[in-house]
């Protein structure tokens, strides 16, 4: 999925975390308490690398201020090209 055409999705201190398409025309993400992504005005505008830093920067408030899994905010990101761009080679880039 492309970034800028996505949602991520998420509740606090929980493993449940979501990447799926925006706008959500279907209204799946409204069971998440907390979002970002694409919907936020200045994702639009960011470059290749400031989108791969807002990931990063993202999943890390998820991980740490939200107590999300981190192996459920990996996979979830795992669907975004821009994410998957930004791990080491050595990255495990399927289900953890």
């Amino acid at each position: 999925m492309k970034a800028k055409e996505s949602i991520i999705a998420w509740n606090q201190n929980s493993d449940q975390v979501e990447v799926g398409p925006w706008p959500d025309r279907t209204g799946w993400s409204k069971s998440y308490a907390m979002t970002g992504g694409a919907g936020c005005a200045n994702v639009q505008d960011m470059s290749h690398d400031q989108l791969k830093a807002y990931l990063f920067i993202e999943a890390m408030h998820m991980i740490i201020r939200d107590k999300v899994d981190p192996f459920a905010v990996h996979r979830a990101l795992l669907k975004l090209d821009v994410y998957r761009d930004g791990l080491a080679e050595d990255m495990p880039q399927s289900e953890v």
